[in-house]
């Protein structure tokens, strides 16, 4: 748990622990609430398509901190390791939108306290 947020489980808090397969690896990305619905809504069974830029989703090292532009929310997720590409910075990756649909695991969404549950979730 991070200070000052409280977490969001896509899937039910019971999918969110538990080992990852072999080759993933954890990822972390800073996103604003409209993203985060996105993320909710979907279930986060596979990264959703159409979000990042020009084709590519950027995200960190597991826990890195926010890649600057992103706003703030913090989602943690497991993605094969061999479908991240390097970024900017030896801690940045990012995944391009072609391999975007395999399955992720393990996905927790951290959500500073000033911003409402029903903003995300759209329930009250």
């Amino acid at each position: 748990m991070l200070p000052g947020y409280y977490t969001l489980y896509p899937r039910g808090p019971g999918a969110a622990t538990g080992p990852i397969p072999p080759g993933h690896v954890m990822v972390s990305r800073w996103m604003g609430e409209a993203e985060a619905r996105i993320w909710m809504a979907s279930g986060a069974t596979h990264v959703p398509p159409g979000l990042g830029r020009g084709g590519h989703l950027s995200v960190g090292e597991f826990g890195s901190s926010p890649i600057s532009g992103t706003g703030p929310i913090r989602i943690d997720f497991s993605f094969p390791k061999a479908g991240l590409q390097s970024g900017g910075r030896s801690d940045w990756k990012f995944i391009l939108q072609l391999v975007a649909n395999v399955p992720i695991y393990n996905v927790v969404i951290y959500v500073p306290l000033s911003i409402p549950a029903s903003r995300i979730t759209g329930r009250k």
